[in-house]
């Protein structure tokens, strides 16, 4: 099997931005990302002709409705590229909106399904060293973001390792999403003091970043998000604009703030150990190639989808973005600085080697960074 860098797929490239970036980073305006390494296969597995395969359908869980992105730019190519490889030897019974279970892993690992995708944030009790791609600071873009997980998920990689290959699964493709911002339906927060008492949608490792700034953080689903507004639940949440108009948010998230590191989510496509090792190796390798080419696609469209999105909110005054000056800005980012820390320690208090998965992420972050 080659890389990816000798069949020449040698980088992600960011969509192209132009304007103000409302107070972020300057990485955020990079138009390139360095080497994609992603242990890769190549990818002339997908157009070459496909062998004799024997038909077979296969079953897919996931938890968001059938219109999510996740399912019509992620699954959904995914399993096309799957069937155009295979002449059409290969095929899907996909499950919406938790049909199968609202737990993917469990589906998953059950048998119950063949594929799912999953959501760390969502089943926290299963996958927990996950969370650590959801700490604040460590990349800008979905993109720098995705890398990094990759390094970590992949056979072989830091959370692979500790986590994934003990449950039986291995992720085909990986996602972080853009950088979250702290987003509001009536509340104004312009400083570190205006999230004093503010209730937040915050999942997973975001429950410690919305805490480390005065938030009183909440776990919700993004479908649950639009109610729990609505009965006061929450004031907000942490959230990105490229899935406001999806579920429904356009008028009951008012406000934005940018300007920091604050981490953000991730999710990822998995296959069932048992049932990768089951498939011949020329259908592994097809599987592993479509879910690498899934990788770059998805950071690139998550990136471009949040920041168009923001744009069009703007325009149509549904949307007003607060950006926080540079030493506003320092002092977010300074009181984030001991969520890490924290997250490790808590890991490792639960028997879980939280130390050293995040020193492997600090290792992959300062390498892609």
């Amino acid at each position: 099997m080659t890389s990816l860098a000798s069949t020449g797929i040698e980088r992600i490239r960011e969509p192209a931005r132009s304007g103000s970036s409302h107070g972020r980073s300057p990485k955020m305006i990079k138009t390139t990302i360095r080497t994609l390494a992603l242990g890769a296969v190549s990818t002339m597995a997908l157009s070459a002709p496909a062998a004799a395969i024997d038909e077979r359908t296969f079953r897919v869980t996931q938890v968001f409705p059938s219109t999510h992105w996740h399912m019509t730019e992620g699954i959904q190519n995914f399993t096309d590229k799957v069937k155009e490889a295979t002449d059409g030897a290969i095929d899907f019974e996909i499950y919406h909106a938790g049909q199968l279970g609202k737990e993917s892993t469990t589906v998953v690992t059950s048998g119950l399904a063949e594929f799912g995708l999953l959501v760390p944030g969502y089943e926290v009790e299963k996958l927990p060293l996950t969370s650590v791609v959801e700490l604040p600071g460590y990349y800008d873009t979905s993109c720098e973001g995705t890398r990094q997980f990759w390094e970590l998920a992949k056979p072989g990689g830091a959370i692979y390792e500790a986590e994934y290959k003990p449950l039986g699964i291995r992720p085909l493709y990986v996602m972080t999403l853009r950088p979250y911002e702290v987003q509001t339906n009536e509340a104004v927060v312009e400083s570190v003091e205006d999230m004093k008492g503010l209730k937040l949608r915050a999942n997973g490792a975001m429950a410690k970043t919305v805490a480390a700034v005065g938030g009183t953080p909440v776990q919700v689903t993004s479908n649950e998000f639009y109610d729990a507004l609505a009965r006061g639940t929450v004031d907000g949440g942490m959230w990105i604009s490229g899935s406001t108009k999806l579920v429904g948010l356009e008028n009951v998230l008012n406000h934005t703030v940018t300007g920091t590191r604050m981490g953000a989510g991730s999710t990822f496509f998995a296959i069932s150990e048992r049932a990768y090792q089951s498939l011949d190796p020329e259908l592994q390798e097809i599987l592993t190639t479509a879910g690498e080419e899934m990788t770059m696609h998805m950071c690139e469209y998550l990136q471009a989808a949040d920041e168009n999105g923001e744009k069009e909110l703007v325009a149509e005054g549904k949307l007003e973005v607060h950006p926080l000056s540079e030493e506003e800005a320092a002092r977010w980012n300074e009181m984030l600085i001991p969520v890490a820390e924290q997250w490790a320690e808590e890991m490792d208090r639960s028997g879980r080697p939280g130390t050293d998965i995040l020193e492997a992420y600090r290792a992959v972050a300062e390498e892609i960074e």
